[in-house]
C-alpha cells in the first residue's frame, strides 16, 4: 500500500468518525438517578436540556442532600455520554 492510499484512507476514516460525531452531538440523552429521583436529560455536547427531581426528595430543612443528588445525577450522566463517545472515536494508542 502507498503513502497516498493510506492517506486517502485515512481521510477517509476521518470523515466518518466527524460524521458520526455531529449525529452524536445533536443525539439526546437520559439518565435515570437512582430509579426515577433525578432524571437529568442532556445533549451529546453535554448541554443539560431537563432536570425532573422526584417531589418526595425536596425537603425545605435539608437543601444540601438533594444539591448533591443533583450534582452527583449530572456527573453520572455526563460519564454516560463520554462513555458512549468514547465508542465512536477510535483510540490512537497514545499517538496523538
Amino acid at each position: 500500500m502507498n503513502l497516498n492510499n493510506l492517506m486517502q484512507q485515512a481521510q477517509k476514516m476521518q470523515k466518518e468518525i466527524n460524521k458520526k460525531l455531529e449525529e452524536f452531538y445533536t443525539k439526546e440523552f437520559e439518565y435515570d438517578y437512582q430509579n426515577g429521583s433525578i432524571i437529568v436529560k442532556l445533549t451529546g455536547k453535554l448541554n443539560i436540556i431537563d432536570i425532573k427531581i422526584n417531589k418526595t426528595l425536596i425537603d425545605p430543612e435539608d437543601p444540601i442532600t438533594l444539591q448533591e443528588m443533583i450534582a452527583e445525577a449530572i456527573n453520572c450522566a455526563i460519564t454516560l455520554v463520554n462513555e458512549q463517545k468514547n465508542q465512536i472515536i477510535p483510540s490512537n494508542n497514545g499517538l496523538i
